[in-house]
């Protein structure tokens, strides 16, 4: 049975745009992280002990962690209450560089330590206590850059309102604002000099002024705001920090947002020239700020797990679960995301606590999460665990037909139950084989295989794909409705073989992928895709395979 083909010239031009796309990225594409903070924070004394099973049970790139060192008086010192007036020493930290070296982690490289802003209980004019802060968040950067990690700044008001101005303190708004913007840059600059290619992650910036940005007089409504002098000391930050720094606005009200287009907008209200990020950065660091901000979420786990009419309360929409719903805001905080996704938990943990009591692990108030996690922050390792597990099970059937091409006719060269297409123009081959199919020489050609499809299913795609030279293969999921009309285009999917996995002795390199089928499709479409730019070159496709996925 060949496939029916409709408009042949329309789809080999998607197709292969969207390989060609794929597969050109560029070599600086940033690749998303998704980063754990909650109440079970570790320490670095806990990382040196657990770090591989934190890996194997929490699919995550990296942590939040508490600095935490002991002085020769016996007193403990933590980055989570960095603003209090004691001083620290370098030294006592060494057993903290020694627990996070001795760590090989495999999936967490992107470590921050949490700096809390807390106690906060001194002024803005108290050079002394500034100067101790300061030598403290450089004792942390010294930590960070000794171990290949980063900071994590939380400027919530713990305990004294640090950011509020205080008109009792005799001094204006103004003259109050440029304190803070010179103690933001005295900082950043300690920090800065430990590590010249600092990733600050903010839990918040701008985002938590929003409000008074979009007012036509911000610091009317910023001199009376809980943080109304944190834009001033963000700018102060952007002041000292080198261009080879990055901020993360990691934008806590993504805790809130319900639905895609929540995302959208606060990730635009942080980048747009006309947003309101950027337009509490005074004038002279706003290209600054464009240059070394990015865009990320914070996003709350209780929110889904608390029980209905609490504050923090997450239901489902019509027709879905409460875990749909997570699934839906998570994949959108994570498309909407520049870099990073910040996960934050309290009344769950992830991994065991220190002094053994009882606990619930998120997994068990939120089954499939972990999974979910895993095919966002590592989607190849996620589709090849649901290979392993769909095809174990008894239950399994291939739903392509002859994907193993054990049944081809040589003397006709085709292979039964596929479809073929190819340019008018082009001079390439297709090529025939017990085991194996291939295109010889071409820049746009395919072999094509549909079969039903239910909307909103998940379906996993395989395959083995060997290209010579420069040339280009990958299975591309394309969608049909019921008449056979092509729908969804947006949705069509590019797989290509995994670049980290290797070859195998005849040049094959596994291919696997997963698909979610849009809400008007009927039908799948897998096409074989090949673009070779010299006659010699052969791309050659095996073991093809798709199955239901859930």
């Amino acid at each position: 049975m060949r496939t029916k083909l409709v408009a042949p010239v329309f789809i080999c031009m998607m197709i292969f745009n969207a390989v060609a796309g794929v597969c050109a990225e560029p070599q600086n594409s940033v690749k998303k992280k998704l980063i754990e903070l909650g109440w079970d924070i570790p320490t670095t004394a806990y990382l040196r002990q657990h770090w591989q099973e934190m890996e194997a049970t929490a699919p995550f790139d990296g942590v939040v962690y508490d600095l935490v060192a002991t002085s020769s008086e016996g007193k403990k010192c933590s980055s989570q209450s960095l603003f209090s007036p004691e001083p620290w020493n370098r030294d006592d930290f060494k057993t903290c560089v020694d627990d996070l070296n001795s760590c090989q982690f495999t999936r967490y490289k992107n470590n921050f330590v949490r700096v809390n802003f807390h106690p906060a209980g001194f002024a803005w004019t108290d050079d002394d206590a500034w100067r101790t802060v300061c030598e403290k968040v450089a004792i942390c950067a010294w930590v960070a850059n000794q171990t290949n990690g980063d900071l994590c700044f939380d400027f919530e008001s713990y305990g004294a309102a640090l950011f509020r101005y205080d008109p009792g303190k005799n001094l204006s708004f103004d003259e109050t604002r440029a304190l803070a913007r010179k103690r933001g840059a005295e900082l950043a600059r300690a920090a800065f000099n430990e590590k010249a290619d600092l990733v600050v992650l903010c839990l918040w910036m701008n985002s938590i002024n929003y409000r008074s940005a979009r007012l036509s007089k911000p610091n009317a409504s910023l001199r009376g705001a809980g943080y109304g002098l944190l834009p001033a000391f963000i700018d102060g930050m952007l002041d000292a920090a080198p261009t080879t720094a990055k901020f993360i606005e990691g934008c806590e009200n993504g805790y809130y947002m319900n639905g895609i287009e929540e995302y959208q907008r606060s990730s635009l209200d942080a980048k747009l020239d006309s947003g309101p990020g950027v337009a509490l950065v005074s004038p002279e660091n706003r290209g600054k700020y464009r240059q070394l901000v990015s865009s990320g979420f914070g996003f709350y786990l209780d929110m889904y797990s608390n029980p209905e009419g609490s504050t923090y309360y997450r239901g489902p929409e019509p027709g879905e679960t409460r875990f749909d719903r997570l699934r839906v805001n998570l994949k959108a905080a994570w498309d909407c995301a520049d870099e990073y996704v910040w996960v934050y938990g309290e009344q769950k943990r992830w991994w065991a606590p220190e002094n053994g009591t009882e606990w619930q692990s998120w997994e068990e108030a939120l089954p499939g999460l972990s999974e979910f996690l895993l095919e966002l922050s590592d989607p190849y390792s996620a589709v090849v665990k649901l290979r392993e597990k769909i095809t174990n099970s008894p239950d399994s059937k291939n739903l392509i037909v002859n994907g193993d091409f054990s049944r081809v006719n040589a003397a006709a060269n085709t292979a039964e139950s596929w479809g073929t297409w190819r340019h008018e123009e082009s001079r390439g081959s297709f090529q025939v084989r017990e085991g194996a199919v291939a295109i010889k020489g071409d820049s746009s050609a395919c072999y094509i295989q549909s079969f039903p499809a239910e909307p909103g299913r998940k379906y996993l795609i395989s395959g083995r794909i060997a290209a010579d030279g420069d040339s280009l293969g990958a299975l591309v999921a394309r969608w049909q409705d019921g008449a056979g009309r092509w729908v969804a285009e947006s949705f069509d999917t590019t797989i290509e073989p995994e670049e980290s996995t290797p070859a195998d002795a005849d040049g094959f390199r596994k291919t696997i992928g997963a698909v979610v089928v849009p809400a008007d499709a009927r039908a799948l479409v897998l096409l074989l895709s090949a673009n070779s730019s010299e006659p010699d070159e052969i791309v050659t496709f095996k073991d093809v395979e798709a199955y239901r996925a859930d």
